[in-house]
């Protein structure tokens, strides 16, 4: 797995052609059927909710799996599910052809995190990209029955152009033709690229660390070239360059029209469908990292961009509590990163109060190759902190008390919130690949993990 790289102030365009980020806009993405409700042993459906929708789990009681984990106890891993690369091997079509180091694994262990569908009880994966995994396909894990089926058909390698031979080659065809992604002969005109038409319009797989949304059907990916896929229809119907980037030089017009990089996390609010986006411009010098983006998914809308007045250090956490969205930021010393920091936004007025934590702080080897950041989840009550790669913090949470125990919320004088290691039963749950977020699956109480694609599925009751 190889980290994507920091783009500078200016992009070199053989640099974004190989990143799948040059071509022009085009936002005309075609799609194939969804994969068959039947298909293999594990299959459940090819159709999918959307944010209003009471698909499997959505409004009904929490499944059996859910009630009976002990209230309280450790991280279980949950025998009736299967690991997903064991589940894709099975049931991809075609099943092989693709490239790269681990293509099925890569869906999730490549710097990339499901999105939840809060209203469908459904998790979306997409994954891969770079040297890691061509695998383009949607795939759905359904929270109440723990069965997977692929809502979005992949690329099939078969239409590979010739110089596609890895997953972070540019989608060129033998003409010259590029548009940033896989074509179809709607687009394709020259008789040396036919061969190679696609059934359907798809994008490169792709990194997302966390920035994907998940509003009425479609899972929406921030990072880089926005894409979006409709699960119900199993087609992807929209695919552009960069959507952001002319939004956001409207804003600050140092921010030189660039699109997400690596790094980048948003923190979807089930209550308003609004993405909440860390502006991450690249790792070549340009920290804005202290701006959070108010985005619309539906329509790709930049709304508002809100900052902070401090320097960020690496990646932020994120996460929307009750009325605000927090975002905390390690300090850094000796090679460790502490998690001792951020700050608060209001998300009505998008007022700025800072705080600082104080009591038991979770820390991480600042360089460390499976955790960059830490991801945190609300329960309703509390902020969750999981430090999930210091082998003696996996089976414990910090808990951050939201009630200010002093200050007055200013840069100078930040509100004070105290943290407290709530420990847990030992688990051996395996050590988890890179991942950004947790979900709080509220209505049943629980928490359900993939910890990495060779993996079962794992759950937590609070």
């Amino acid at each position: 797995m190889r980290r994507s790289i920091g783009f500078g102030l200016l992009f070199a365009p053989a640099l974004l052609a190989a990143c799948g980020e040059g071509g022009s806009n085009d936002n005309t993405g075609g799609g194939g059927a969804a994969s068959s409700s039947t298909m293999g042993s594990g299959g459940a459906g090819g159709s999918s909710s959307s944010s209003s929708s009471t698909s499997s789990g959505g409004g009904g009681p929490a499944p059996d799996w859910a009630t009976e984990l002990p209230a309280g106890g450790g991280w279980t891993e949950l025998p009736g599910s299967e690991p997903f690369a064991e589940w894709a091997a099975e049931n991809l079509m075609p099943k092989s052809g693709y490239v790269g180091s681990a293509p099925i694994g890569a869906v999730r262990d490549a710097y990339c995190n499901p999105v939840f569908d809060h209203a469908g009880k459904a998790f979306y994966l997409f994954g891969g990209g770079h040297s890691d995994g061509s695998i383009n396909a949607v795939f759905k894990l359904d929270a109440a029955t723990l069965k997977y089926s692929i809502v979005v058909p992949p690329t099939p390698p078969s239409a590979y152009p010739p110089a596609y031979t890895a997953p972070n080659s540019p989608i060129v065809y033998p003409s010259g033709a590029t548009n940033g992604f896989f074509q179809t002969t709607a687009t394709l005109t020259d008789p040396a690229d036919l061969p190679y038409a696609a059934p359907f319009a798809a994008p490169q797989a792709s990194h997302t660390y966390s920035a994907l949304s998940f509003v009425d059907g479609k899972l929406i990916l921030h990072y880089g070239p926005v894409r979006e896929a409709d699960v119900v229809s199993g087609t992807w119907t929209y695919l552009d360059k960069d959507t952001y980037g002319p939004q956001l030089v409207k804003f600050n017009p140092n921010y030189h029209e660039l699109v997400l990089q690596s790094g980048t996390r948003t923190a979807n609010d089930p209550a308003t469908g609004k993405a909440w986006t860390t502006l991450v411009p690249g790792d070549a010098g340009l920290n804005w990292r202290n701006c959070v983006l108010e985005i619309e998914p539906t329509t790709h809308k930049i709304e508002n961009v809100v900052s902070a007045k401090w320097e960020v250090l690496g990646d932020s956490s994120i996460v929307v509590g009750g009325p605000y969205v927090y975002i905390f930021t390690p300090t850094k010393s000796g090679g460790t990163a502490t998690t001792t920091r951020g700050w608060r936004m209001d998300k009505t007025t998008r007022a700025v109060e800072h705080v600082t934590l104080t009591g038991d702080l979770p820390s991480w080897p600042e360089f460390s190759p499976k955790q960059e950041g830490i991801p945190v989840f609300y329960d309703g009550a509390k902020l969750n902190f999981w430090n999930y790669s210091v082998d003696a913090d996996r089976d414990a949470f910090f808990r951050v008390d939201l009630e200010p125990k002093s200050g007055a919320g200013t840069e100078e004088d930040p509100y004070v919130l105290s943290s407290t290691r709530e420990a847990r039963a030992p688990s051996g749950m395996p050590a988890p690949a890179l991942t950004y977020d947790l979900t709080y699956i509220s209505e049943w109480g629980v928490v359900l993990f993939l910890p990495q694609a060779s993996s079962k599925l794992w759950a937590i009751k609070l």
